[in-house]
């Protein structure tokens, strides 16, 4: 090789540090990428067609060569980190939605409870039967000496109120439930992906969730808080005694 000639790894790791400058846009590296293969295009020898040895322009079809490849290469680099950015803003996103939802929750089910809890006060003190999944029966006593059409219509009444607000509360919670379930990935088994990628990510995000473990009352959505707060302990475990 002649002086100052330069080597062609080192060549292509200069292409490679001038296409993968800021400035340089995806449009020039494409359209420098086109200009490169249509150049390659012109000099490829037809069949039947004269080729002199060592082919047209030999050292300008060497760094045509090297152009394209570097130029191939940081594109498929640009568009590696595109779809590493769009997955961690999905990922972001998906926390984001799952948490809004459970902290949603939270704010809106004293206000449920606050409703239920009245209206089976009211039920109770007038002497009837309030069950937990808000029906509303008579008892004995109401119907000594009672005008047992106008305590059936009362009945009727409360039950209607009772059974509505507590579906209402279980909405709340089932709908949540479900939601924080798709926006994770939470699965049968296993840590949930989303978990697992937030935590490779570097990002904990355990304590909203432990927040939200403390302040649910006994709920499929309380379960769920606390197995999320498990698996992301398992998941931090899992990262830190990955090798290196």
């Amino acid at each position: 090789m002649s002086d100052g000639e330069v080597e062609p790894a080192e060549a292509h790791e200069q292409y490679l540090r001038a296409f993968r400058h800021s400035a340089v846009s995806r449009d020039q590296l494409r359209d420098l990428l086109d200009a490169v293969n249509g150049f390659l295009d012109t000099i490829t020898p037809k069949e039947g067609e004269y080729v002199p040895s060592g082919g047209w322009a030999p050292e300008s079809t060497a760094m045509a060569f090297q152009i394209g490849r570097a130029v191939e290469q940081v594109l498929s680099e640009r568009e590696d980190a595109e779809r590493e950015l769009v997955r961690r803003r999905d990922i972001r996103d998906r926390l984001v939605a799952a948490l809004d939802a459970v902290l949603d929750c939270l704010r809106t089910l004293p206000e449920l409870a606050d409703a239920e809890v009245s209206l089976g006060t009211t039920a109770v003190n007038e002497g009837f039967q309030v069950f937990d999944d808000g029906s509303v029966r008579t008892t004995t006593a109401q119907e000594v000496d009672a005008d047992l059409g106008a305590l059936e219509a009362r009945r009727i009444e409360l039950d209607e109120q009772m059974t509505a607000a507590v579906s209402q509360r279980n909405d709340l919670i089932d709908d949540t439930s479900d939601l924080v379930r798709e926006r994770l990935g939470v699965a049968d088994v296993g840590i949930p992906w989303v978990i697992l990628a937030a935590t490779r990510g570097g990002l904990d995000v355990s304590e909203p969730f432990e927040f939200a473990a403390h302040h649910l009352p006994d709920c499929e959505l309380r379960d769920l808080m606390v197995q999320l707060v498990t698996d992301i302990e398992l998941a931090r475990s899992l990262e830190d005694g990955a090798p290196e």
